[in-house]
């Protein structure tokens, strides 16, 4: 009798709509008024400049301050745990839909709608600490570099500077028992993260900002090198995290990178640029051949695709046979991970910057090299390469 009296009251419950339906509603809004506000942005980089060094800035020092309190990444947590934990919850939801009859479509309706105002706050967190700031102005302008063509004589000039450069950076590098760059302990790395960058915003303000994001290496780095993807900027917790798996002269520039999109640079260009110059202002040697080497390997890039004589001739002549051993294993690193699920994850990758603007998708990453070869012509540069 009290089962039956139970099942009776159960079944003349109505789930209330009116709460989800002002939730979603709300959400909406927010996230309409920030879709709106962006493309007002992109319209007028002045005000999307504004908005990142006067609203996102501090806002994000604030944001990012409790989720730097955690040494491990919240992130990998999300996926690792908040995963299956969805996908638990989603077939018990369905079960539930299908064993208990009563109101369904109603039940079914305000679930939709609490989905929906959920996605409708992520979008919002992305926008406030990420999505915006690709509406800034090009770095290039607010460092006053003059952007131009180059021939391809002066780009194998820029790749033979910077691989002599690297040659020097590189020399007395501890390393490892194959002869390549031993970095050190982690946690030494993400202690001088943010040396550079204060180096680096002391010479050009431009690079200045008050947040800290913690940088954190991710502990199933080894499985994430199945993507090819060597860093990731989690707008949610303001958190740069890093493959640690991959070749570790690397390291140290990737996290550069992803720490550039957390003080505001969102676009792929001039966030590598800007890592670029924290990494060659850095008093870490370690980290000024990471920046080198990540820059010389753009340069390189773009000279292979232009002349490929050319780039053989300054890859024997110039760079060490250190230099080379570094090369050399990161190639066979990534040899070993050459699957559909990188080319997927590229694909993935292409869509979401070209959703951002970023007309060129993954090609953006090479708009690095513009920016370093106007740099490389003015004397910032000379006084950065004359220094020991």
């Amino acid at each position: 009798m009290k089962d039956k009296t139970k099942h009776n009251k159960t079944a003349g419950f109505r789930p209330p709509l009116f709460g989800a339906s002002i939730f979603l509603a709300l959400a909406a809004l927010v996230a309409f008024s920030l879709v709106i506000f962006r493309e007002i942005a992109f319209r007028k980089p002045a005000v999307a400049e504004y908005y990142t060094t006067r609203i996102f800035s501090p806002l994000a020092s604030v944001w990012a301050w409790p989720f730097s309190q955690f040494s491990f990444s919240l992130t990998e947590l999300l996926v690792v745990i908040g995963t299956p934990v969805l996908l638990l919850l989603l077939i018990l939801g369905v079960v539930r839909l299908f064993t208990n009859r009563a109101c369904r479509l109603r039940r079914l309706l305000r679930s939709a709608l609490v989905i929906l105002g959920t996605i409708c706050i992520l979008l919002s967190l992305f926008l406030v600490f990420h999505g915006l700031n690709y509406a800034r102005p090009p770095l290039a302008a607010k460092l006053d570099l003059p952007l131009r063509e180059h021939s391809v004589d002066e780009l194998e000039e820029a790749v033979r500077q910077l691989a002599r450069a690297a040659v020097q950076a590189r020399q007395g590098l501890p390393e490892s028992n194959d002869g390549t760059v031993d970095i050190g302990p982690l946690n030494s790395v993400w202690k001088a993260a943010f040396d550079g960058w204060d180096q680096a915003a002391a010479r050009w303000p431009a690079l200045g900002s008050p947040v800290r994001a913690r940088p954190k290496g991710v502990l199933l780095s080894h499985y994430w090198s199945y993507t090819h993807i060597v860093g990731l900027y989690m707008p949610f917790f303001i958190e740069p995290n890093v493959n640690i798996d991959q070749p570790a002269f690397m390291i140290a520039s990737t996290t550069a990178h992803e720490i550039s999109h957390s003080r505001g640079f969102a676009s792929e260009g001039d966030s590598d640029f800007a890592a670029f110059l924290s990494c060659v202002c850095h008093p870490d040697p370690v980290w000024r051949y990471s920046g080198l080497i990540s820059a010389w390997k753009s340069a390189a890039h773009r000279l292979w695709e232009e002349d490929r004589d050319r780039w053989s001739a300054a890859y024997r002549e110039e760079l060490s046979p250190a230099i080379i051993r570094d090369l050399q294993a990161e190639s066979l690193y990534w040899e070993a991970f050459e699957t559909p699920v990188a080319d997927f994850s590229e694909q993935v990758n292409d869509a979401y910057l070209k959703a951002n603007n970023e007309g060129d998708g993954v090609k953006s990453y090479g708009a690095v090299v513009d920016l370093l070869l106007a740099w490389l012509d003015t004397t910032d540069a000379e006084l950065i390469f004359s220094q020991p």
